[in-house]
């Protein structure tokens, strides 16, 4: 039962940085549309991190528990996230910076969570 409940706790918070992922990729674009490459140059850092994320949320939710790592990646590259939206140099919108900090926090909570359950086991 333990083991089925880190599994599924594990499975969605995959899930969760899986989608956070899509919605750090389509935010520029929805948040702060530009017709030009150049409006969206201050994002490039952000927008691979959430690749990077977003795969690493898929591969947590389809084989919870058999990636040790997988947790503290995610926690790492949330940060990451957090950190590039605070030191933004090179302009950018205000409010996808602010999404970023947001979602960043989220992605980061959540695999926070699901290390702690894992861990309780």
């Amino acid at each position: 039962m333990g083991d089925l409940h880190g599994r599924t706790a594990e499975s969605r918070a995959g899930v969760a940085a899986f989608l956070a992922g899509v919605w750090l990729i389509a935010a520029p674009p929805v948040l702060h549309f530009g017709a030009s490459l150049h409006a969206f140059r201050p994002y490039w850092w952000s927008m691979g991190l959430a690749v990077v994320v977003m795969l690493l949320g898929m591969v947590r939710a389809m084989a919870p528990l058999d990636v040790p790592l997988a947790q503290p990646i995610t926690i790492g590259l949330a940060v990451g996230l957090i950190v590039v939206a605070l030191f933004r140099t090179d302009g950018g919108a205000a409010a996808v910076w602010l999404n970023q900090l947001v979602v960043g926090a989220l992605i980061a909570l959540s695999a926070a969570l699901a290390l702690l359950i894992s861990m309780r086991r």
